[in-house]
């Protein structure tokens, strides 16, 4: 092999190297950019609001759910009443 042969066979994977570190160098200052957003002050106290606005009212759900697990159901009472019904009927 001669010389020229040698520099063909090494310049490629080196070239490779260099071009991917040249594109994935190149992807993380676009996404860096584009990341950043500029939030004013009053659209956090907003944001702020609303999600504690959401918190309170998933705490009330919550409340609810669990009273209305407690709660006896009236549909159960309904059929018993119904199939007590039939039976004396």
């Amino acid at each position: 092999m001669d010389w020229l042969h040698i520099l063909t066979f090494l310049a490629c994977p080196l070239m490779m190297l260099f071009c991917m570190k040249g594109m994935f160098s190149g992807s993380k200052d676009k996404n860096n950019g584009s990341a950043q957003t500029n939030v004013s002050q009053h659209d956090m106290q907003q944001l702020q609001i609303k999600m504690a606005d959401l918190i309170e009212q998933n705490h009330i759900l919550t409340k609810e759910i669990d009273i209305l697990k407690t709660k006896p159901s009236n549909v159960i009472e309904l059929t018993e009443v119904k199939m007590s019904k039939r039976e004396t009927s």
